[in-house]
């Protein structure tokens, strides 16, 4: 019959002689105290954690987070911290209340004798794969304080990249819905009272004037009406197609396809799996458990079903070069570099050279496409407000002259 499991509280000493607080799950009290000597800590107080249990929640976490937390391990296994302490110092600093009470569970199942790689494994939805095989691979060579400081190297560079992607798209997007919304107003409410007023003096209108006050006319009847909800039924049912997998697939396949972007997506898709690759051969972990977390990376279904395809060629022996090449969508400086590294013995430095040059290149992809969607969000805006004018002061000039007459 199996041991009914209950939640302890506990106040230890670790092993340098500072004080802790935790919980921990076990059968007994004197099982928990047990399980917490073993690692070190000397117990002065165990009770019975009273109360509802209260659920880890599904807000989310953000990169920022486990960014950080990464630093902070780091720092304290460097300085000696042992483990256990060095989780729960840093559950006391988190903010985020879901990743506290995910480093809580943590806590818990290290202190009863897991590895931190297998208590973070718990939490999948939260940790990458890529970071359990960091993890895993240090717990048998003894450096996890370098594997937590390599995993916090690449999540502030991947966070730094996003945050420059949309640091770059912001302003021509925040252009583009004030001429659109501008647009909508001029039509709604500006157009009618000139075409009234025009109306009242029974001018003859030019073209442009009558083509406005036909958009807006058509907008505000019933026609427009029903056409305005087919549009947002169809962008909400897009919307919900995008969200399947078949859906993923054939927008992230249509983002290689779209001049501009797909460089950004190619350049960051080669980034992130050269660099998660580069660093988990570097820490041990061997190329079959080690590229199917890289691909993951990649953040772009149609790389992964092309990765994935190509890592059963190099399982089979093909070596590494070829099957990459056959993917067809890395460029042909990372595939130059990672030949000459199969070649020599060295493709996990290759890969991080790799990964740092198409970094740089990523960021000059993303000023140019900054280049490109920009005057073509400004040529939009140009040509309504351009045509908007024309209408109304010709319009003007129209009517003036006939009064003239």
């Amino acid at each position: 019959m199996t041991a009914t499991m209950t939640k302890f509280r506990y106040e230890a000493e670790s092993p340098d002689g500072q004080s802790i607080k935790g919980t921990i799950e076990a059968a007994s009290a004197n099982v928990a105290r047990n399980q917490l000597a073993v690692n070190g800590y000397r117990v002065t107080k165990i009770s019975e954690r009273k109360g509802i249990n209260v659920e880890i929640t599904k807000s989310k976490v953000p990169p920022v987070a486990i960014m950080h937390f990464s630093r902070q391990m780091s720092t304290f296994l460097r300085a000696g911290v042992p483990v256990l302490e060095a989780l729960n110092n840093v559950r006391v600093d988190t903010e985020n209340a879901r990743f506290a009470a995910i480093l809580a569970d943590v806590i818990e199942r290290v202190a009863a004798g897991s590895t931190v790689a297998e208590a973070i494994a718990r939490h999948a939805d939260i940790f990458p794969p890529y970071y359990m095989a960091m993890l895993r691979s240090s717990e048998y060579t003894g450096r996890m304080d370098e594997a937590f400081g390599v995993l916090y190297t690449y999540l502030r560079r991947d966070i730094e990249l996003s945050r420059q992607v949309r640091k770059a798209l912001i302003y021509p997007l925040i252009l583009l819905t004030v001429a659109i919304l501008v647009s909508g107003m001029i039509v709604v409410f500006v157009i009618p009272k000139f075409a009234k007023f025009f109306k009242d003096f029974d001018a003859e209108l030019p073209l442009p004037t009558r083509m406005l006050i036909a958009i807006a006319d058509f907008v505000q009847s019933w026609a427009g009406l029903i056409t305005g909800i087919v549009l947002v039924s169809g962008l909400i049912s897009l919307i919900a197609y995008v969200r399947t997998p078949k859906g993923r697939y054939q927008l992230h396949a249509t983002m290689l396809r779209t001049p501009a972007l797909s460089k950004v997506i190619i350049y960051s898709a080669t980034e992130r799996f050269s660099r998660v690759l580069g660093a988990l051969l570097d820490a041990g972990v061997s190329l079959s458990d080690a590229l199917p977390s890289a691909t993951d990376c990649t953040n772009n279904l149609v790389f992964q079903a092309r990765l994935a395809t190509a890592t059963e060629g190099v399982l089979a022996g093909r070596g590494f070069t070829e099957p990459m090449r056959e993917v067809d969508l890395f460029p042909s400086t990372m595939l130059q570099m990672v030949r000459v590294g199969e070649r020599t013995g060295e493709l996990s430095d290759q890969l991080t050279n790799s990964a740092t040059f198409f970094e740089e290149e990523l960021s000059y992809a993303v000023d140019k496409l900054t280049q490109y969607f920009e005057p073509m969000v400004l040529l939009f805006i140009g040509v309504v407000v351009g045509f908007v004018a024309l209408a109304m002061v010709s319009a003007m000039y129209g009517l003036y002259g006939q009064l003239q007459a």
